[in-house]
């Protein structure tokens, strides 16, 4: 039994002799780029507030020599929204700002965009992300 059910059968279990009800909510998975499943967070996440909501998550992600940029879209937000536009992608500064694994999803309702593979890791490194025209960018990482 892993910890999870562990924490969860204990919780349920005290929860019955003190006579109140618990919910115990799964462990979110997170996705992986397609060509890499075995990537890891580097830099600050960079939240996007859209209308005065918590919108959008940006990330970028190492894995595989390569570099991703990443975004996700809040549940708070596609409850309130028939569809939006999703960009991603990673900046190189030493090559003057330029841009690498882009990616772009035009009127979705797609929760997430992957940013193709950046050949990048040997660069200091931002990921930029939008939600419609609303963008932000992570902690640069060298």
């Amino acid at each position: 039994m892993n910890i999870t059910k562990k924490i969860g059968t204990v919780l349920t279990s005290l929860a019955a002799l003190i006579g109140i009800g618990v919910v115990v909510a799964p462990s979110a998975s997170a996705s992986t780029p397609s060509s890499c499943s075995s990537v890891s967070q580097v830099g600050t996440t960079r939240v996007l507030t859209v209308g005065g909501i918590q919108a959008a998550s940006v990330k970028q992600y190492y894995g595989c020599g390569y570099n991703y940029a990443y975004i996700y879209v809040w549940q708070q937000y596609r409850d309130t929204h028939s569809s939006w536009d999703l960009y991603v992608k990673i900046v190189n500064e030493a090559d003057s700002g330029t841009d690498y694994g882009q990616a772009t999803l035009n009127n979705t309702t797609r929760s997430e965009l992957w940013g193709p593979a950046a050949n990048t890791a040997a660069y200091c490194t931002h990921a930029t992300g939008y939600l419609n025209s609303t963008g932000g960018s992570t902690s640069s990482v060298c």
